[in-house]
């Protein structure tokens, strides 16, 4: 196989599993900002995938969790609800490459680093594709990067425009 088809393969597999991270993006409860998570082993296999949403037993209902400000207190990031479920499992996340729709907030790179994952594949422009997103979390996602790249985990930004 050649360098050029095996790019190609390489990039096939970074497209299905972030189609797979943004149907569980869907899922989200969030009103403007859904995102999905896909957590995959070094031998490429699925560990597990989630949604940014309310914990397990937390009540989703009341509408006053959703109003501005309270929503990001109320609402588990897609990284920590994957990694969460990772861990119930007892799967191991050494080496492990982490694909979502959003690059992590710096909460969730801490996350990440501290658990040994070594890649996250994320969208290219996934910031700006995505309007909403307020200053706040702009500003947490720089950091998240810095993080993440003092730490060595490797980004990967994927063009799905290609």
């Amino acid at each position: 196989m050649g360098l050029k088809s095996s790019l190609k393969d390489k990039k096939a597999v970074q497209l299905h599993w972030l189609q797979r991270a943004a149907s569980m993006a869907k899922q989200s409860p969030h009103p403007a900002v859904k995102v999905g998570a896909v957590l995959v082993d070094a031998a490429g296999n699925e560990i597990s995938r989630a949604a940014n949403r309310f914990a397990h037993g937390v009540d989703d209902k009341p509408s006053e969790r959703y109003v501005d400000g309270s929503r990001s207190l109320w609402i588990n990031c897609a990284e920590q609800m994957v990694i969460a479920r990772a861990v119930r499992k007892q799967s191991c996340l050494k080496g492990a490459r982490l694909y979502v729709t959003l690059s992590p907030c710096a909460v969730c790179a801490g996350l990440i680093a501290e658990c040994g994952i070594a890649e996250v594949i994320v969208p290219k422009n996934s910031c700006r594709a995505n309007g909403r997103l307020k200053a706040k979390w702009k500003k947490s996602i720089t950091i998240g990067l810095a993080k993440m790249q003092e730490a060595g985990v490797k980004l990967t930004l994927v063009d799905l425009e290609e």
